[in-house]
């Protein structure tokens, strides 16, 4: 029988340009792949996807100069598990460790730094991110779209007309190299607890605590940890707040009363200057001498 072999597997794997199926999740970093190119052992309930299957042994990380990284099936402590010592979240797959030092990091936390060596400093062709599981984003030189313009769906600002980015192919979706990378947390010096980056916004609507701007919800956004209701754009977390915070709906009413109201005040003085100037004049007498 013909596969694929893969030294995390012991059984030949099949590749597929796309697996329909309820939820299928790489086995490597944990996300979904149902719709993406896999590889698969359907008898163990083994998926790869393409990205994680072709992922080097070793590598020389940015953020680990001193010595390189090995790819392990999974970790390499007795608990079976390892914290990334990049997101500071807890691993179970693939893992990139260094035999010396307790550095590890999540197969998806390696590839989603731009600046990644794989013997060129170029950004990887393709990553996966938490804030778009379903599908890989591919590195593009520029936007690909006829007028050059969009905007990127992390952050929500504009993207240059020359600007690389990673695009879905499937989607639509765009991101800036630089939002591939954000900080899991941050503590602001304007609030006690700190924000943790919410990848996938849960918000129909939300107000930016910094700006004072609405956050859509198809753009990630940072929110307290400690469960207060405050957050902000991504591109709002290092900013300081807003001095002029927007009138609230109540208050926008009143406002637009009163200009009506001065408004109407006006016409009606006009109209009295007016009349009294026309009266005036038509009632005037004329005596002879």
């Amino acid at each position: 029988m013909e596969g694929f072999n893969h030294f995390s597997h012991p059984h030949k794997l099949s590749f597929h340009k796309s697996l329909e199926a309820a939820q299928l999740v790489c086995t490597g970093c944990k996300f979904t792949c149902t719709g993406t190119p896999v590889y698969s052992c359907r008898p163990c309930k083994f998926f790869l996807h393409e990205q994680c299957f072709d992922a080097p042994r070793s590598m020389t990380h940015p953020a680990h100069p001193p010595h390189p990284l090995s790819l392990f099936p999974s970790p390499t402590y007795s608990s079976g598990s390892f914290i990334c010592s990049s997101c500071d979240q807890i691993g179970s797959g693939l893992c990139f460790c260094c035999s010396i030092c307790e550095f590890d990091l999540h197969i998806h936390c390696a590839y989603n730094d731009p600046n990644l060596k794989m013997g060129s400093t170029a950004p990887l062709k393709q990553i996966q991110l938490k804030s778009h599981p379903n599908h890989l984003v591919h590195h593009v030189p520029k936007p690909p779209y006829p007028s050059g313009q969009c905007s990127c769906d992390v952050c929500g600002t504009d993207c240059d007309l020359d600007c690389p980015l990673y695009h879905c192919d499937v989607c639509g979706y765009d991101v800036h190299l630089e939002c591939t990378d954000l900080a899991e947390t941050v503590q602001r010096e304007d609030h006690e607890h700190t924000v943790s980056l919410l990848h996938v916004n849960p918000f129909q609507a939300f107000d930016c605590d910094v700006c004072t701007g609405r956050i859509e919800q198809n753009h990630s956004m940072y929110y307290c940890s400690s469960g207060c209701d405050y957050g902000m754009h991504v591109k709002c977390v290092t900013a300081k707040v807003s001095v002029n915070p927007p009138m609230d709906e109540l208050a926008l009413r009143v406002e637009m009363l009163n200009m009506r109201n001065q408004t109407e005040l006006y016409k009606m003085t006009m109209e009295n200057l007016t009349m009294a100037a026309s009266g005036f004049h038509s009632h005037r007498y004329y005596y002879r001498y």
